[in-house]
């Protein structure tokens, strides 16, 4: 019979609070902003799944710049505007390299597809639109692309209730949730402390827990939604927002 257990990959510090996290759907690439709390001011980060850094972080010039995705190895920029949700400005960087491959304050960024980034021209707001090459930084008229779509192998926990027999015990508190992994399922759940909350990761099959883990403990209030995950490898934030914390399971 296998053993399944939870084993931590990695546990990453970063200089200030992360803002946004984003997998890449084609490399083993995860991507991070973080904001300075004074200045509101990105700063873009890039790693492997086994927590090795890919770039020296990269800081936007201005606090408007915000990470849209990560793709087949390529940093995703766009500007957001103060009273709106998106503004003219593309930048497309090259995490090897730690080279900007493309950017623009001409463009408004529509979609991101397998290889190109769909925008159009800040002047239009209707009619033709461009295709801008991811790697090479070249545009051409989207007429002539077939766009696809990158799947997105990211999982998120479902809150699950009544808790199983096997889980009875454990004093959880808060919700319960729940995920799938092959042939075993993940559960996720809070436990209060004299010192605050524990978050707490089990694993199970059908009948029995098989292996359980504090993740994260002593925290001032319960986290509302707990992790991500890529199938075998789960990941969780720190209450702080400093951290990322990653298991295989």
């Amino acid at each position: 019979m296998t053993k399944y257990t939870i084993n931590k990959v990695f546990e990453k510090a970063l200089p200030s609070n992360i803002w946004k996290i984003e997998l890449d759907s084609i490399q083993p690439i995860i991507s991070v902003e973080t904001r300075n709390m004074d200045t509101s001011e990105a700063s873009f980060h890039a790693f492997d799944l086994s927590g090795n850094c890919l770039m020296s972080p990269c800081q936007a010039d201005g606090k408007e710049w915000t990470l849209d995705s990560v793709q087949d190895g390529q940093l995703i920029l766009k500007r957001i505007g103060e009273h709106t949700p998106i503004q003219e400005g593309i930048k497309i960087i090259n995490i090897e390299r730690n080279e900007v491959v493309f950017t623009s304050y001409e463009f408004i960024l529509l979609d991101v597809y397998c290889g190109f980034v769909h925008a159009r021209h800040r002047s239009i707001s209707s009619g033709e639109t461009i295709a801008i090459n991811i790697h090479s930084g070249k545009y051409s008229p989207a007429l002539e692309h077939k766009f696809e779509i990158c799947l997105n192998k990211i999982q998120y926990p479902i809150t699950y209730s009544p808790i199983p027999q096997f889980l009875k015990n454990e004093d959880s508190t808060g919700p319960l949730w729940l995920s799938k992994c092959g042939q075993i399922y993940l559960w996720c759940y809070h436990q209060k402390t004299a010192s605050g909350f524990d978050l707490i990761l089990a694993i199970s099959d059908l009948n029995r827990l098989l292996d359980k883990q504090v993740i994260l403990n002593n925290m001032n209030k319960m986290i509302p939604q707990p992790y991500f995950q890529l199938e075998r490898q789960v990941f969780f934030m720190t209450f702080n927002k400093r951290e990322i914390v990653s298991y295989l399971v």
